[in-house]
């Protein structure tokens, strides 16, 4: 340890002193000439490491990017649910939300997120998720279906201006 007002190594104990209200630990000729000594606790270890942090869960899985619901999704899982037999509380303990959840989504008011939607797929033996067909190159005459480009836009403009 070295003196906290000098500088230099302190062989032996550090001693403990008051200046101006603050506690310095420093080496016997330091403590000759400043502050008075106080009786206090030994000086501070070196600092320990702190305890290494929990790691942090996984984040969800994310849906691949082209599978969707299906458009009825609530009543899927609804009439799978009563085919079953399992009452919705049942299905929701099974599931690990709450029931009020199950009920919006028997109802379509509330979409389940990729992680439901495939619990509910398991536990209910339904398809809920399906892949999307990603659309195809579009023809020239169907610029308005698939939306228009700025290129396309400026094209259009330069027709009018004519």
């Amino acid at each position: 340890m070295y003196c906290e007002i000098c500088g230099r190594p302190i062989e032996g104990e550090p001693i403990p002193i008051e200046v101006d209200k603050a506690v310095l630990y420093v080496c016997r000729s330091c403590a000759a000439q400043y502050g008075k000594r106080v009786v206090q606790r030994p000086p501070p270890a070196a600092p320990q490491k702190k305890p290494a942090a929990r790691p942090r869960p996984a984040p969800p899985p994310q849906p691949p990017l082209h599978l969707e619901l299906v458009d009825n999704f609530g009543e899927v899982v609804k009439k799978a649910r009563e085919n079953l037999g399992l009452s919705r509380e049942a299905l929701a303990a099974a599931l690990g939300v709450k029931e009020t959840v199950l009920r919006r989504i028997e109802a379509g008011q509330l979409q389940p997120d990729y992680a439901l939607a495939k619990k509910l797929e398991k536990t209910l033996g339904v398809r809920l998720l399906i892949e999307v067909a990603e659309e195809g190159a579009a023809k020239s005459g169907d610029r308005l279906e698939r939306g228009l480009t700025l290129g396309e836009v400026a094209e259009i403009r330069d027709e009018g201006e004519s």
